[in-house]
């Protein structure tokens, strides 16, 4: 994970570099940028009292793996703000995979600060991914204004909308979702 939230933050320091004319975006992907860099920081201090290191040919394989997608997400970005939101939704989500997986490896194995911090940093990836999607239909219907375009600006609203409502839709409503392994009831699966 300080692999790739060091390949994140190396992308995302090419956005930074470009002048942002969209006022909230430019914002949003500032603390975006900052958000990386604290994160990878706090990681890497933790990794460092566990006496672990960021090298190891496991390691160096995953982050390999992870960093060809940030890499690949580094060549596509262009100027447009809003193909630059893209691209961070895309490298968070993965992000947020990843600290899933931590955060369930530390826990089966007990490490629960290691847990913790996963689970902090996992829950700052949904929040990024969540306010880029609050933002992404403005960003788009700005964008086609810029090039000459007469756009519906109800769009904006409507679309912020569908979103919220298909993830609210397709979220757990209980804490377990379907087909969960878990054995009893989702009560009972969500007490324990």
């Amino acid at each position: 994970m300080v692999a790739l939230e060091s390949h994140i933050e190396r992308a995302m320091d090419s956005q930074i570099r470009h002048p942002i004319e969209h006022e909230r975006a430019a914002a949003a992907i500032k603390r975006f940028h900052d958000l990386v860099k604290r994160q990878r920081d706090g990681l890497k201090a933790h990794l460092e009292t566990l006496g672990g290191s960021e090298s190891h040919p496991v390691k160096e394989a995953v982050a390999s793996l992870f960093g060809a997608a940030a890499g690949v997400i580094d060549m596509v970005r262009t100027t447009a703000v809003s193909k630059m939101l893209r691209d961070d939704y895309t490298a968070f989500n993965l992000a947020a995979m990843g600290y899933s997986m931590l955060h369930v490896t530390a826990h089966a194995l007990g490490d629960m600060r290691t847990m913790e911090i996963a689970d902090r940093h996992l829950r700052a990836y949904a929040a990024a991914v969540q306010e880029i999607n609050q933002l992404i239909a403005d960003v788009v219907v700005w964008e086609l204004e810029k090039d000459g375009f007469t756009a519906n600006r109800a769009a904006i609203e409507h679309c912020k909308g569908a979103i919220n409502r298909a993830w609210r839709e397709t979220g757990p409503n209980d804490g377990v979702t379907a087909g969960s392994s878990s054995s009893g009831s989702g009560r009972a699966a969500q007490a324990a």
